[in-house]
């Protein structure tokens, strides 16, 4: 029992700490409150005026993860500039809080809290005032007090929202007595009451706020008028250019697949695939890999050839030293051609001495990097050297895309203006728009000309995918092949030493196609009927199998594979969405001014 119970308390402390680490980011907190305290009164000029005090009540981990919160305040409505001006930042008890304002955007941003972690609960209450607050809908024949408490730009659940309005005396009899609430989002409101110009909403989740509506007689402000979604006619000439653009997009389209037919598809190949069981003699492995598309399985191919060849021994274990799994032993430069000289040469260095080790895996980044270099070497030598070529028309394809991109930018310029001007979009924008990116993507694939393979690439991969062919086919097929007087040199089926030389030499080129797990489980049995015989290349703990080389030519793999990356961030503040209308018309949560939103720091 005691054996187990340290095993027990160490799981244990495992388990407790992993949330620690998953709650490492900064937005994850709540809000046990927020109450927003408005006082409007009506200026001199008849305009709006409002003053605000923000009791905000967050309760952070108890770990060091924030430093305070982010507060964005909206400082625009519907394109009338609010004027916000922010008073001061206290706690609960008054004492000031320190915070630096930045202006981003539409917002006005206050980074609450010093360097220092804040654990618990915390209280901010945040005092500003803002002007032109009050909008005047026809739609509603009103004034309204039309405003998001919380705002929608929250990560952050609250458990309770709340905000009351204070209206000038002088104002009073001018309240029309229409009253709206709303709470959620603006897809899925929820009505919610208004009592004594007083709301309060419990439990509202992550991006969700509440909105007030408080309604005066129509006139009772000055009320400015939105910049935004006036509705303007649309002229005539924006639907002639909207609809010669379509018909120019998709006339450069056909101009592009027109270019890349009379460009041709290159060599066809002739004739059947022959299974083959010999080494191609022109063209080297890792070549062969690009050629095929097997781009990743080059490298981990040609280190297997080099063993089989007897130039290295994999040693399928740790040497001492390294923590690496695998490591590989230097035997000879004999009959290595240049692209085998060149993997020696990483592996081990120019001059090694017979036996020298090196070990080989994702700690060897410097290796690793010069063989991908190699192995994109090899793959653009198939260009040079005359596998593949690349085929004329390119100039036109460039210049159509290049046209096809002007098309695309006027579009785009002429649709941002009728979003940005007119009520309705023209009648010809959407439809340009849709034909315009069709276009612009079959232009593109149009107009790109890949390498093709040429006669003496058709040549070669017909060969590839010969031994492919032979790879891949069942054993007795295999055995029939080997006899059979149309193939390559004819092998003894029955001699089995000489069955493993040929499995041994194919072995790599299993690796390029993807089988040497089965191809490996062929090798080992007959290696194990063959006492005479010993994979003197590969050396490992325990006995050659297909299971611990599959093993092996993954981690040759892994080693050579870049690292993927990954980012992440803060996303910021935003307002809930834009204005349409009157709340008594159909209001809805985050319809209104105010809000905006904010997050950890």
């Amino acid at each position: 029992m005691r054996r187990l119970l340290g095993p027990v308390l160490l799981l244990t402390a495992v388990l407790l700490a992993a949330p620690t680490a998953a709650r490492a980011d900064t937005s994850d907190f709540t809000f046990d409150s927020y109450h927003a305290d408005y006082t409007l009164t009506r200026l001199a000029d008849g305009t709006s005026h409002l003053e605000v005090v923000e009791t905000i009540v967050a309760r952070f981990p108890d770990f060091d993860q924030n430093r305070g919160i982010v507060r964005a305040i909206p400082d625009d409505y519907d394109g009338v500039d609010l004027g916000t001006r922010v008073a001061s930042v206290t706690d609960e008890n008054g004492d000031p809080v320190y915070y630096e304002t930045d202006h981003t955007g539409d917002f006005v941003e206050l980074a609450l809290g010093t360097d220092e972690f804040v654990h618990g609960v915390v209280t901010y209450v945040i005092t500003y005032s803002q002007e032109n607050v009050v909008r005047s809908f026809d739609d509603t024949d009103s004034d309204e007090f039309y405003w998001d408490l919380n705002g929608t730009g929250w990560d952050q659940p609250f458990g309770t929202v709340s905000g009351v309005l204070h209206v000038d005396p002088s104002l009073t009899p001018a309240l029309s007595g229409n009253d709206a609430c709303y709470a959620g989002t603006k897809d899925d409101p929820r009505e919610c009451a208004v009592t004594d110009l007083a709301v309060s909403v419990q439990d509202l989740a992550p991006r969700e706020t509440v909105t007030m509506s408080i309604g005066f007689e129509k006139g009772t402000f000055v009320a400015p008028q939105p910049t935004r979604n006036i509705p303007l006619p649309i002229p005539l000439w924006l639907d002639v250019l909207s609809a010669a653009l379509g018909v120019l997009g998709v006339g450069v389209a056909v101009l592009a697949v027109v270019a890349r037919v009379r460009a041709g598809r290159g060599r066809a190949r002739k004739g059947t695939v022959i299974a083959q069981y010999s080494e191609p003699d022109d063209i080297t492995i890792v070549q062969s890999a690009h050629l095929v598309n097997r781009g990743t399985s080059a490298i981990p191919a040609a280190i297997v050839r080099l063993a089989v060849r007897k130039n290295l021994r994999i040693l399928a274990y740790t040497v001492e030293g390294t923590d690496e799994p695998y490591s590989l032993q230097f035997l000879t430069h004999d009959r290595a051609n240049p692209e085998d000289m060149a993997v020696l040469a990483i592996l081990f260095g120019q001059s090694p001495a017979e036996g020298a080790t090196t070990p080989f895996g994702q700690s060897e980044s410097a290796k690793a990097s010069a063989l991908l270099s190699l192995s994109t070497d090899a793959a653009s030598s198939l260009r040079t050297e005359g596998y593949r070529e690349r085929p004329g028309g390119l100039g036109t394809g460039l210049a159509l895309v290049a046209l096809q991109a002007v098309l695309g930018i006027v579009t785009i310029g002429t649709a941002s203006g009728s979003f940005g001007a007119f009520s309705n979009l023209s009648l010809f924008i959407v439809p340009t728009m849709l034909v315009g990116t069709v276009a612009f993507i079959v232009t593109a694939i149009a107009a790109a000309r890949p390498l093709r393979l040429t006669e003496k690439g058709v040549t070669a991969e017909t060969f590839l995918d010969g031994l492919k062919l032979y790879l891949t086919v069942a054993e007795e097929d295999r055995l029939r092949i080997l006899q059979s007087p149309g193939g390559a040199e004819r092998v003894d089926v029955d001699d089995n030493q000489q069955m493993i030389k040929l499995y041994e030499k194919l072995l790599p080129w299993a690796v390029l196609w993807g089988v040497e797990r089965e191809w490996a489980k062929e090798l080992a049995l007959r290696v194990e009927a063959e006492p005479t015989v010993q994979n003197d290349w590969w050396v490992g703990q325990t006995a050659f199998s297909s299971t611990v080389f599959s093993h092996a030519v993954g981690g040759f793999q892994t080693a050579v594979t870049p690292p993927s990356s990954s980012s992440n961030g803060w996303s910021g503040s935003s307002m809930g969405s834009g204005f349409g209308g009157g709340s008594f018309g159909g209001g809805f949560a985050g319809g209104g001014g105010g809000g905006g939103g904010g997050g950890g720091r």
